[in-house]
């Protein structure tokens, strides 16, 4: 990476300031994509207004429009996401009832910092991992090597720990519910049916809040991801330690080896070149005494030294995969559908319905003043090359309401069309030969019974029927007497009062 800065200073740097820019525009994409709408519309001579302005037909499915009307209004209808209140209050009911009203997703920076904390990671591992990467090979390759194998590490990492941090929080609002279900003496359900997003949410107005949380979150806490994320990060903080160490004896033994080696050849030689006099064995001795407990005091705080180095290295290590597990505690939903609830409000940009409305007006006027100044440059143009006579007289308020009117028309044919393939799909009950009487309803069976003259038939279609529908049908029947006895009683007092009165 230096050798590269240092050959190619201007390339290098242009790849920097480029993927800067890349992030930049990635954390703010909305803004960028509304901003480049705007400018590219209003742009001269080759803008989209510029161009559309030159179309002066209609739309085919309703003249009243100019298709680049309904170009221009099409395009500022894909930043409305939200139109319809309920809707948004069912997705904010959702989000509160799974606890996670208030949270928002990991925020860009975030990220950018988890990545820097990524590259440092496989940096430190790097230097760690090249001498013993791939033995007898080159320094290069080893090295090269090493940082495919340390980024790979730190990926690992990464993902655990944001995991782990999903985990415990998800884990901590299961327990809490089941905390305050036990308190609560177990007398209702802890959870009576999953409810996703697509369910009304009013479907469990009527449980504890406890039983609402569950029936989006879950039932059953979990720690697996956690524990497995503690191990693995103890294991390679433990690993890292000991391979530095190993290193670093490496290094001092190599240093005290040299030293010695070359105290040996000049004792071989007899010279000393601090003096041209050659001194005696027992000043050479001593002197050569002094020299070793130098060097062993030298090499014995060097160690010191380096394994204080490492350990807080290890400490700052498991600092920051703890700080991951933070990030993924701090963000990030329980809910199983919370997170398309939050994108679905906006992704935390709406508090409530009405500031939906303020972002909707804001962008619905902006697209009026657009769609007036393209109408403007269309009746220019009518006037001058044209042959209808008809001007314009939409907005884009106009534009809205008729989308709204062809999505419902769209949804309710879709609606008839699910509906009419299940009742396709639907099996049908083919009535065995044997037992024909169990496909029947009440109805059936009493309108059979009707059609049969023969008492001793009825009786017979009687007893081959279910037990439970042959009381169905005797109720039935007993009923039916009934109501005719008291017609014929009522006929015959009619009778007697027609001859009294």
């Amino acid at each position: 990476m230096r050798e590269f800065f240092a050959a190619y200073p201007l390339l290098a740097w242009s790849v920097v300031s480029t993927m800067v820019a890349l992030v930049i525009v990635v954390a703010l994409w909305e803004k960028v994509k509304w901003w480049w709408l705007n400018t590219w519309m209003s742009f001269p001579l080759i803008g989209r207004i510029s161009r559309l302005s030159k179309d002066l037909n209609r739309d085919m499915t309703n003249p009243e429009w100019f298709k680049a009307e309904k170009a221009v209004c099409r395009d500022y209808k894909k930043f409305i996401r939200i139109q319809n209140e309920q809707d948004f209050n069912e997705k904010i009911e959702y989000l509160t009832k799974a606890g996670d009203n208030g949270r928002h997703a990991i925020p860009i920076w975030i990220w950018i910092l988890t990545i820097a904390m990524v590259f440092v990671e496989a940096m430190g591992f790097s230097y760690v991992l090249a001498g013993y990467t791939l033995p007898g090979a080159s320094e290069n390759l080893q090295q090269t090597g090493a940082y495919g194998i340390a980024f790979l590490i730190s990926i690992i990492l990464v993902a655990l720990t944001h995991f782990a941090g999903h985990e415990l929080y998800k884990s901590g609002k299961i327990a809490h519910a089941r905390r305050e279900w036990a308190e609560d003496g177990r007398k209702h359900k802890l959870t009576t049916s999953t409810v996703p997003l697509a369910k009304p949410q009013s479907i469990d107005d009527g449980e504890s809040r406890y039983t609402q949380l569950c029936n989006r979150v879950g039932t059953h806490p979990s720690y697996k991801i956690t524990v497995l994320t503690a191990v693995f990060v103890l294991f390679v903080a433990i690993f890292a330690t000991y391979v530095r160490g190993q290193v670093l004896e490496k290094s001092l033994h190599q240093e005290v080896v040299g030293s010695n080696h070359i105290a040996a050849i000049n004792n071989a030689d007899g010279l000393d070149f601090s003096n041209d006099v050659q001194l005696p064995d027992a000043d050479m001795a001593q002197d050569r005494s002094t020299v070793d407990k130098a060097l062993q005091d030298e090499t014995s705080i060097d160690r010191h030294g380096g394994w204080a180095t490492f350990i807080v290295l290890a400490f700052v290590f498991v600092f920051l995969q703890i700080l991951g597990v933070i990030f993924g505690h701090r963000w990030g939903f329980a809910g199983q559908n919370s997170a398309a609830a939050f994108v679905d409000i906006g992704s935390g940009r709406y508090n409530t319905y009405s500031d939906v409305r303020e972002h909707y007006q804001e962008i619905a006027d902006t697209a009026q003043s657009k769609l007036e100044a393209l109408q403007q440059k269309l009746m220019d143009r009518n006037a001058q090359h044209g042959t209808d006579g008809m001007h314009t007289s939409k907005n884009f308020y106009d534009f809205m309401e008729l989308s709204r009117q062809e999505e419902s028309k769209d949804r309710e044919s879709q609606r008839q069309h699910t509906n009419r393939h299940a009742e396709e799909r639907k099996p049908r009950i083919v009535p065995d030969a044997n037992n024909l009487s169990a496909a029947l309803s009440l109805q059936d069976a009493l309108r059979t019974l009707d059609g049969l003259q023969d008492k001793n038939a009825k009786k017979e279609y009687i007893h081959s029927l279910p037990e439970a529908l042959q009381q169905e049908v005797l109720e039935a029947i007993k009923k039916s007497r009934l109501a005719e006895q008291e017609k014929e009683s009522r006929s015959k007092l009619d009778a007697e009062l027609d001859d009294l009165l």
